[in-house]
């Protein structure tokens, strides 16, 4: 079981704006989607925890490999 922080859209330079993100699409080991949305809120907030404990560990390596999350020790 993982926690992970939102850090945020990585920098591009051909994106000048975010806008925020109001839900995060994860693939299961069993190839599903599950659909993650902020715990509080509208949005995921830049820095707090996702809110979610993962325990799949496809996802485990999507997240840990994505820049935009960083694991909660």
């Amino acid at each position: 079981m993982a926690r992970f922080k939102y850090l945020g859209e990585p920098p591009r330079p051909f994106v000048k704006t975010y806008g925020d993100t109001h839900n995060i699409k994860v693939q299961l080991k069993n190839g599903t989607v599950q659909v993650l949305e902020p715990k509080t809120g509208d949005h995921f907030v830049i820095g707090a925890d996702i809110g979610y404990d993962i325990t799949d560990e496809h996802t485990l390596r999507i997240l840990r490999a994505d820049a935009r999350f960083q694991e909660i020790v």
